[in-house]
């Protein structure tokens, strides 16, 4: 996935080069955290703009400065990202080196960039040390936050960001875009809404020729693997709600959505059809939320949710 780019993404990353520019950076900044959108691809050129001794000139890093060398070695003294482990929160060791990192001066004599990717998996103790540091920024030192859940940002956090929110393609622009880089025709009204939320995933099933790979397709055949990381099942869930959404719209039509049907290999009547995965919609929606409690069991919970998913699509068929 190297290499690629995101027309999407085009309205924020000239806001932030124009607010770069006039000086107008705010030095807390806060986005909704969306990989699959290329969120962690902007987030990348944005640190290597800032660091970047001749931004000036050009709207992106020069790529041949000192500091952008440094960069791209993976050695820039001056930037720092923090993320947590699988299965773990961000603690406060990790926010006090952040304060660490930021009250010293710069070595490159430039910007220092901090970014907190899952920001919203911060420990409380945590997240009211990094208040400290968000109240008095010392000049010229970013702060970005990155959080898949931003609304679970203290509030007093987020009043201290300047919030972005991730742009999503139009239409036209994820069939432009599939298309290029997947070197297919794509038409399918299904794939197209669904790339719309998820590009880098429709992409990945495209250029493998793996269409039929979707989690709801995997769930059918019983193959659905849960991992142990819970941004992981939050992530894939999103996309399997995604998933039923347009399946249950298939349905509600009196089309048979073919992931459903080609892996369960049953006559489903589209009304019955539909019916079950509203159902398995709105349990997977209570589902989600559940998730976001201290100590529940991500593994067993979807397993359960996704097997009585299979059992309900199943005894639909036979009715």
């Amino acid at each position: 996935m190297a290499g690629l780019t995101f027309p999407w993404m085009r309205p924020l990353w000239q806001q932030l080069v124009a607010a770069a520019h006039s000086g107008r950076m705010p030095h807390g900044m806060g986005f909704s955290y969306s990989p699959d959108l290329g969120v962690d691809v902007m987030l990348e050129q944005l640190a290597a703009f800032l660091l970047c001794q001749q931004r000036e000139q050009r709207g992106k890093a020069c790529g041949v400065c000192k500091s952008c060398k440094l960069w791209q070695a993976g050695t820039h003294p001056d930037y720092l990202r923090v993320e947590p482990e699988v299965g773990k929160q961000i603690g406060v060791d990790a926010v006090r080196q952040i304060a660490q990192q930021v009250q010293q001066t710069a070595s490159q004599g430039g910007n220092k960039v901090v970014q907190i990717i899952h920001a919203d998996r911060m420990t409380l103790q945590a997240s009211n040390a990094l208040l400290k540091t968000l109240e008095e920024p010392p000049e010229n030192t970013f702060i970005q936050l990155a959080a898949t859940r931003y609304s679970q940002l203290l509030p007093t956090i987020r009043s201290r960001l300047m919030a972005y929110t991730t742009p999503q393609p139009t239409p036209d622009e994820i069939r432009s875009w599939l298309q290029e880089h997947s070197k297919q025709s794509v038409t399918d009204s299904v794939v197209l809404e669904l790339a719309a939320t998820k590009p880098l995933s429709v992409l990945k099933q495209l250029q493998n020729n793996e269409e039929q790979r979707s989690y709801l397709a995997l769930l059918c055949k019983g193959q659905l693997n849960v991992e142990k990381d819970l941004e992981k099942v939050h992530d894939m869930l999103a996309t399997l709600l995604s998933e039923l959404q347009l399946a249950h719209r298939q349905a509600l039509m009196g089309e048979e959505p073919l992931v459903i049907t080609t892996n369960i290999k049953l006559p489903a009547p589209t009304h019955l059809l539909a019916s079950a995965l509203a159902n398995a919609y709105r349990r997977g929606i209570k589902l989600r939320k559940t998730l976001q409690n201290a100590g529940v069991n991500p593994q067993i919970l979807v397993a359960s949710w996704s097997n009585d998913l299979t059992r309900s699509l199943r005894a639909s068929s036979y009715n």
